[in-house]
């Protein structure tokens, strides 16, 4: 009787709001769909493996008692989150009424707004009642490690590995569709990993390498290596998408962490007995000196896939790729004057873009814009616009606040990064917005950012036994 009621105390609501929300974000960079699941509504959102640890954390929370949110909105600035985050759900379901294909296809604007709805509620349990974030970044280490192998081994075996049961697309060099760099006569399959398209693996790839800070700065004294090591492989892997949006997304991120963690690192030389480096500062240099060594090598290696990438020459699958982002930015740019404040409803752009192509010579089918605000402009108007745009500033805002209050800097700041490496992709690739997996990781990186510090001990065990 003694073990089940230590159990109880250990394995409460609140405790199983921590797992979903680690289940969640060790999915991400997974699409496998189930069967269709009883006692839920038949659309497209319902049917990915990453909805069960979802429904999940939702149920957990709820049965807690919505733990954690009475403290998430004692602050101002993460009230302010949370109410442009619950207003942009409630704009995206009521975007139904108008949607564009509300008669013929309802279920188009329906799947979009339940799937933001789940991600707008997941980020707020995150933030209420989430895990730490020393435990998220040790799951998206681990994630990392099995990604980033699964990476190199597609690109070395130009194909699948066999682990199609597992939800692998079945793409080589000359299937149909593939997604492949072309220099001369060399055609190039990019690694798709467990997603449907190399350059989704690729913003996982670059958001959990900008996680590893938190290992490469721990003041232990293996994690550190552990995590330049890591860095090495995840590196390695993310050159291998050959996307060039996610990279310049991690370029950026990595650039933002110094200013993030300036204030918590001591200078780089001290003086004892003549300049000697830091030992904080060793596995830093050991980073930067592993990202020179394989972006260099990486160049030597794939100098002519590089160059057509760079939009050097004149190959048809590169100009091809920039003429078709091109003709959805004018379409969208299109929709969104046309239905300015409402737009077309939500997840609703690809089938306007379609019906817009019938009196065009284009070989398109409808899609997606590859930018994030233009996209939620044109199916959710200047009104969700405003709100995605409130949700991101008051967001940012929140975690850089939490950056100087709190013990866990370095992870915070990791996870930071990994956001605004997403939004930087998103200004040239539409995944942040359009797929739940993305969704659910920009988001919910965002939420456990600017989650509130942790209570002290005896105040944090009784938040988690009692509904706050």
């Amino acid at each position: 009787m003694t073990f089940i009621h230590d159990l109880r105390q250990h394995v409460t609501p609140a405790r199983a709001v921590e797992v979903g929300v680690l289940a969640t974000l060790a999915l991400t960079p997974v699409w496998y769909r189930l069967p269709a699941l009883p006692l839920l509504p038949d659309l497209y959102v319902m049917r990915f493996l990453i909805l069960l640890p979802v429904l999940w954390t939702l149920a957990a929370w709820l049965l807690s008692g919505f733990c954690g949110l009475r403290a998430l909105l004692r602050d101002p600035v993460r009230r302010l989150w949370a109410l442009c985050w619950l207003l942009l759900a409630l704009w995206a379901f009521v975007s139904q009424s108008w949607a564009f294909m509300r008669l013929l296809h309802p279920e188009v604007a329906a799947t979009a707004a339940v799937q933001l709805c789940l991600v707008v509620f997941f980020a707020l349990a995150a933030a209420a009642a989430g895990p730490s974030p020393r435990a998220v970044v040790a799951v998206l280490a681990l994630t990392l490690l099995w990604n980033a192998v699964l990476t190199i081994a597609q690109a070395l075996n130009q194909g699948p590995v066999g682990l199609i049961v597992f939800g692998e697309f079945r793409m080589t060099a000359t299937s149909p569709g593939a997604s492949v760099v072309v220099a001369g006569a060399v055609r190039w399959l990019r690694p798709y990993g467990l997603l449907p398209h190399p350059n989704v693996l690729a913003g996982f790839l670059a958001v959990a390498l900008l996680a590893l800070p938190g290992w490469i700065l721990a003041e232990e004294k293996r994690r550190p290596w552990w995590g330049a090591a890591l860095l090495l492989l995840g590196l390695c892997a993310l050159l291998l998408t050959f996307s060039r949006a996610a990279w310049l997304g991690f370029a950026v991120g990595a650039l933002t962490l110094y200013p993030l963690l300036r204030r918590h690192l001591p200078p780089p030389l001290h003086r004892a007995g003549g300049w000697k480096l830091a030992p904080a500062w060793r596995p830093i240099f050991a980073a930067a000196f592993l990202t020179l060594l394989v972006v260099g090598g990486g160049v030597l290696l794939y100098r002519p896939l590089l160059a057509a990438r760079a939009g050097q020459g004149s190959e048809n699958v590169e100009m091809r790729s920039l003429a078709d982002r091109s003709v959805y930015t004018a379409f969208a740019l299109q929709a969104a004057g046309d239905n300015l404040l409402f737009g077309v409803g939500c997840g609703n752009f690809p089938w306007r873009a379609s019906y817009d192509l019938r009196d065009t010579e284009f070989d398109l089918r409808g899609d997606n814009v590859h930018q994030v605000l233009l996209s939620a402009w044109a199916e959710l108007g200047l009104v969700g616009f405003t709100l995605l745009v409130g949700a991101l500033i008051f967001g940012l805002e929140a975690a850089l606040r939490s950056l100087r209050s709190v013990a866990d800097t370095r992870e915070r700041a990791g996870l930071l990064a990994g956001v605004l490496a997403l939004i930087v992709i998103g200004l040239f690739d539409h995944y942040p917005y359009s797929m739940f997996q993305m969704q659910l990781l920009w988001w919910g990186l965002l939420a456990l950012a600017l989650r509130p510090a942790p209570l002290p001990q005896a105040e944090n065990a009784a938040a988690k036994g009692v509904p706050v």
